[in-house]
């Protein structure tokens, strides 16, 4: 077996390779070991995963939601508290409430004696466009989510992983080379929104990543990525996404993930 992104044997790698990471949510959509090297496994978690985590939109979207580090530890995010004596702090939230630091405990203080009665908690409602990490993070995943159905069959994985056509958004993913490839960006509904599915699932639930694939009559193959309502395409013959924007536009701007059964519940109802 070669491995998807540097190519070379990874028969004696033994990472399973998770194509969303684990502190986004993720705990079944993985590969096996060897379609990814342990190299290349590293390499991503480190330099592409890591570096996306901590960007000030997914940083604050996983501290408000709850989602845990990989290490089941809580996501940290700023809070302003309007006092002379107070001003910007790393806090923490779980289930119970508000967590702040030991060495904040005069604002504990402040706090219980009714001196301080406000917080200024920011939200980010949208990650960075044209952002070369994003853009590095989703063509990576889309690569992989690729992978993931031929995993089972070593022909069609090694088809894959020599596919010319495939090799300029295989190196932009694996080393940052070539034009920037180009990501479409949109919110298609909010964290809270809930959905049925008659079909499926009658009863409401929240979605909180998704893929899917498009092939469109232009014969271009997309990947749809949405993670918490937001959702990211990326086109894996070019950088250019103006036919997907085309599609949108023929299809009432209704995302390819929605299925026909599905139902969206405002979080409001």
């Amino acid at each position: 077996m070669n491995c998807l992104f540097c190519k070379n044997e990874s028969d004696s790698s033994k990472s399973l390779e998770h194509i969303l990471p684990e502190s986004l949510g993720n705990k079944e959509h993985v590969l096996r070991p060897g379609v990814v090297c342990d190299k290349c496994n590293n390499y991503f978690a480190i330099k592409v995963e890591k570096v996306v985590l901590d960007k000030p939109y997914f940083r604050n979207v996983r501290h408000r939601n709850l989602i845990k580090t990989k290490k089941e530890r809580l996501v940290p995010e700023k809070a302003l508290f309007p006092h002379r004596n107070a001003g910007w702090v790393d806090f923490w939230k779980d289930e119970s409430g508000f967590i702040l630091s030991s060495e904040d405990d005069h604002i504990v203080k402040m706090i219980m004696s009714g001196e301080l009665n406000k917080v200024i908690i920011p939200i980010i409602n949208m990650p960075e466009e044209k952002d070369v990490d994003i853009s590095r993070f989703v063509t990576k995943i889309g690569l992989e989510f690729l992978a993931s159905k031929y995993q089972t069959n070593d022909e069609w994985l090694h088809e894959l992983v020599n596919k010319l056509e495939l090799e300029p958004i295989r190196r932009f993913a694996r080393y940052g080379e070539g034009e920037f490839w180009e990501y479409n960006l949109r919110r298609i509904y909010t964290e809270n929104d809930l959905f049925v599915d008659p079909i499926n699932h009658p009863e409401p639930y929240e979605i909180l990543h998704e893929f899917d694939l498009l092939y469109t009559e232009s014969n271009e193959l997309y990947f749809i990525l949405v993670i918490m309502g937001v959702e990211y395409v990326i086109n894996f013959g070019g950088s250019d996404i103006e036919g997907y924007k085309k599609w949108l536009k023929i299809n009432n701007n209704i995302s390819p993930v929605r299925r026909y059964s599905e139902v969206m519940l405002k979080s409001s109802e």
